[in-house]
This record gives structure tokens, sequence and C-alpha cells, in this order.
């Protein structure tokens, strides 16, 4: 290949070739060949061979170490006993790949039916300098984003240019790329950078990235929750109905902030929110289902803070309470029943065993509620 530039003038490096070697076999006229091609170059030879048939069945079988891009036909022409197999190859320009080595090859075995012999042919085909073997991944020259190889950058997947320097952009945001100017002007939503392409890539080692939304401007899990705000008002466990994705209120339960993921990550991710004037503490976390789930720590009004959290602590204790005091009240009684006087005597001559209807006298204990006199003005008036 010429070049009409000085690029390595005196430098460039010549393709090797081996030599084109035949050999006779027994039946066929050559039975082994090795042929050197170029890309895009036909090549046409015969091979000869006794038959007794004018249209003998003839077979091909081609391989390669390469790519299956090159193309094979063949004619036989038969004459008083003798035929000759026409074979015409050509490598296509796509034959050879970047991660080929420098010199690839394909083959073909042709066999007649009732010759007990075949013919091989090896086509060498020479895809590159030796020097391409000596690949620089992820080559500083082509900045970091594609193989440098005989001083040409391969570029990784979304790069172009020369030295890889230009991204593959299909769309983009708009004409304030990586802002959610619905919510604020701030980049990314805070937790990332607006990329070559207009597009926000998320961090990945913040609190809580994992739920980073990069197709929403890095949008976290309280910025999500946070929309729902009105999910709020009722405190009672489940789906909230008003809003518009899966979101979950769930019972406040102190262990579960701890709790980590394989990464070591925090699942639940504490988050901050105001709804009338009232601030709100709570942590949210999203399963492998995309729903999402919360539960509130600490709230103004008191029917909402641990709603479910106080049955579960609260009622243990409060029984706990009223079996101490049980306790303590049996415990009492037991004392004061083993501590009370002894019964009086029936011998006792304070004690009587006197039977109502046989009772004739007076109780000495008894006073009247009244005393009697006479009246002097009685019977005057």
């Amino acid at each position: 290949m010429l070049r009409y530039d000085n690029w390595c003038s005196g430098k460039e490096e010549k393709l090797s070739f081996p030599s084109t070697d035949d050999e006779m076999g027994t039946y066929f006229e050559p039975r082994y060949r090795v042929r050197t091609l170029k890309i895009g170059m036909d090549d046409q030879f015969e091979i000869s061979y006794p038959s007794a048939s004018n249209d003998p069945k003839v077979e091909l079988v081609v391989n390669s170490t390469q790519t299956s891009n090159f193309r094979v036909t063949n004619r036989t022409s038969c004459n008083g006993g003798s035929c000759t197999t026409t074979v015409k190859t050509i490598p296509d320009t796509n034959f050879c790949t970047m991660n080929g080595g420098t010199s690839e090859n394909f083959n073909i075995k042709l066999s007649v039916e009732g010759i007990k012999e075949e013919a091989v042919m090896k086509f060498h085909v020479p895809c590159a300098c030796s020097c391409s073997e000596k690949v620089e991944d992820r080559s500083p020259v082509c900045n970091g984003r594609g193989s440098l190889s005989c001083g040409v950058c391969t570029c990784d997947q979304g790069w172009q240019g020369t030295y890889c320097e230009k991204p593959i952009c299909e769309d983009k945001r708009g004409d304030v790329p990586c802002t959610n100017s619905a919510r604020n002007n701030i980049e990314c939503s805070g937790n990332g950078v607006c990329g070559p392409c207009d597009k926000c890539e998320c961090f990945t080692d913040r609190e809580g990235s994992q739920y980073f939304d990069k197709n929403n401007y890095c949008e976290d899990i309280c910025m999500t929750v946070n929309d729902c705000d009105d999910c709020f008002l009722d405190p009672r466990p489940g789906r909230c109905q008003t809003c518009h994705f899966g979101l979950f209120r769930q019972s406040y339960n102190q262990s579960l902030i701890s709790q980590k993921d394989d990464l070591n990550r925090n699942v639940w991710i504490k988050c901050n929110g105001t709804i009338n004037d009232c601030n709100y503490e709570y942590a949210a976390m999203r399963d492998e289902n995309d729903e999402t789930f919360f539960m509130v720590i600490k709230s103004c009004d008191p029917t909402q803070e641990r709603q479910a959290g106080a049955v579960n602590v609260t009622l243990p204790i409060v029984l706990g309470v009223i079996a101490l005091v049980v306790a303590a009240a049996a415990t009492a009684g037991y004392i004061f029943w083993k501590n009370r006087a002894p019964p009086v005597p029936l011998s006792d001559p304070m004690y009587q065993n006197i039977d109502a209807e046989d009772c004739t006298g007076e109780n000495p204990l008894y006073k009247p509620p009244t005393s009697s006199f006479k009246n002097p003005t009685y019977g005057k008036w």
C-alpha cells in the first residue's frame, strides 16, 4: 500500500509472505498447496485427477482461523478419463478482525468420490504488521478510552475520533442539560456531575447512592418519597393510595436502621421532610421489586411518631407493671393474713354463743339513739 504523506517516513513495516509451495500426490496434482492471498485479491488454480466418470462428485470443506468472510467456488470439466477442478477463492475486505493476529488463513479440503486421497489447500492472508501485536490497552494517547496499535487508536464503545476524544451521543436532555428546572438549578441534584453527553453521571460512593436515579437527574430516595408527602398524613401501615409509584408505610422498627446489604451499604436511608410546618424524620429503602418503603422516626404530631412502635414497645412494659402490682398486692395480703390477731377462744367469758330466740336480757353494750325524759308541759295545751 502506498502512502501519500510523511507519516513515519522511512519506518514502514513490510508484510511477511510465505513462499508458494506445491506437493504432488498419487492421484491429485497437486495434493497439497500453500498460497498467499491479499485482502480483496482473488486467486484461481486447478487440481487434476483421473476419473472414470465425466461427472464426478466433488466435495469441498472450508474452515478458517478468522471469520468466514471469504468466497470459494469450483467448476469441474472432464475429458478422456481425466478431470480438472478449478477452484477460485477471494478473501473479503472484512476477513480480518481487530482482535486477529498478523497472519490468518483459511483451508480448503477437496475430495472426489471413488478416490482414496484428499487434496488440501492452505491460503495465508496477511492481516497486519507485527507491530499490531504490541497493543497498549487504554492508552493515554487514546485518552484512556481505546487501545493503541501501530500508532492508531481503536476506540471503546461510545467514543470516536483520532484519539477517542469525541463522545458518541445519541440523545441529549435539551438546552439546560443535567438540571431539573422544575425542582432547582443544582446540577444532577447534587448527587452527580454532568457527563460529556449532557447526561448525569451519579456518584457511587455516597450514602444511599445505590438508589440514585441516573435517568432522573440522580434523584435520591429522599427526594422521591418527599414527592408523595400526603402519605405521611395517614398513620396506618400499608400502601399509599395517593402516590404515583409503589410507596408503602410500615411500622417503625429501630433494629432495621442498622441493616446492611451485600456491599456493606446501609439499606435504610434517613431523610427529612416538612408537611404543614411539621418536621418529619423518617427512613426509606427500595427493594428488588422497585417498591419503596418508609417508616417515621420523629414527628411533631404525637399520633404519628412511632405509631406501631409504641404498641410493640409500650404494651409489654404496661403488662409488666401490672404483673408487678399484682405480685406486690398478693405479697402484702399474705403478710397481713400471717400476722393477724389470734381468734378469741370459746371458753373466754367475753365470748358467748347465744341464740337469738333465747335472748331475753339486755345487751349491756347497747345504747339507745335518744334519751327519755318527762315533759312537764305535756297535756296542758
